[in-house]
């Protein structure tokens, strides 16, 4: 943007995005660390 009032009025909108990757990334670390194990993964060819 020519203008940093137009650049800040939308700078905003990728913080929440960000925030839940780094929450859901270190929600499933702390998992990891405690010895739960999350849901089973399967391959995708295994799944149809």
């Amino acid at each position: 943007h020519t203008q940093a009032a137009t650049t800040q009025r939308y700078a905003h909108l990728a913080n929440d995005p960000v925030q839940h990757a780094a929450n859901t990334i270190g929600q499933t670390i702390a998992a990891a660390l405690d010895g739960h194990k999350g849901a089973k993964i399967i391959s995708l060819r295994e799944s149809k």
